[in-house]
């Protein structure tokens, strides 16, 4: 097993830059795990690089002919706690906005571990389609491929922006529930059917902006704590709860 070059170890070190991304159209992963699930789901390594304590566990990716190479000793990670396995590939191209529901709508997320998270939210509960409106962190940057654990690979991103919106939901007539700390109790309204809901999560300290909002429905999570409840829900713990209203609770 050769080395992996020193022109690929500095183009993965490059994957950290959005612009980087977008020019070469490429993603990097860290983990066997994220890595194998990206792969199971359909993905193609361009090249996968593994430090030689891991060589054994590759096997199959390299009897599917994919490249492997062997980490420098040095490591290439963008982790605090290296894996000991890397790998590139090249990010889907984006394809035609969703004909109908379910979806979920981001927007202005900016920590990437709540985006990954709420892929990785999605990829289970069978929701294949999620918008990023502007502002959104990019889901293919180091951060939100490790949160996600591979399920971005099970997904299709779409990128809008407000008025693309606007338009896209009238055009397929989707009912929008957004999630606000002042909105109707998710408990007390009815379940529109799967094909006609679209869930909108917004930025973790400002919410959802005003002309989003007045798009849709507002919708809030009741507590349940016999003391003051925190101020608010991680975002990703949000969806998580809304998207188990709905799949989960037969009404």
């Amino acid at each position: 097993m050769e080395i992996l070059s020193k022109t690929k170890q500095a183009l993965f070190k490059r994957l950290a830059d959005k612009k980087f991304r977008i020019e070469t159209g490429l993603c990097a992963a860290e983990g066997f795990k994220c890595i194998d699930d990206c792969i199971r789901l359909g993905w193609k390594p361009e090249w996968v690089g593994v430090d030689s304590r891991q060589q054994d566990g590759v096997l199959a990716w390299i009897q599917n002919r994919f490249p492997v190479f062997l980490l420098p000793d040095s490591g290439l990670s963008f982790l605090e706690n290296p894996t000991g396995v890397v790998a590139v590939f090249k990010i889907p191209e984006q394809t035609a906005y969703p004909n109908c529901g379910p979806v979920v709508i981001l927007d202005g997320l900016q920590d990437p571990g709540n985006v990954g998270t709420i892929l990785r939210t999605c990829h289970w509960f069978g929701v294949s389609d999620v918008v990023l409106l502007k502002g959104t962190v990019d889901p293919f940057s180091p951060k939100a491929m490790q949160s996600s654990m591979g399920s971005i690979a099970a997904l299709k991103i779409h990128r809008m922006d407000v008025e693309q919106l606007r338009v896209w939901r009238q055009q397929i007539e989707i009912e929008l529930w957004v999630a606000q700390l002042q909105g109707t109790s998710v408990l007390e309204v009815s379940q529109p059917q799967r094909r006609h809901i679209g869930w909108v999560i917004g930025n973790e300290g400002n919410g959802v902006q005003p002309e989003v909002a007045n798009m849709g429905k507002s919708i809030s999570i009741p507590h349940f704590s016999a003391l003051q409840p925190p101020e608010s829900l991680n975002a990703a713990t949000a969806l998580a709860v809304l998207l188990g209203a709905h799949f989960l609770v037969k009404g």
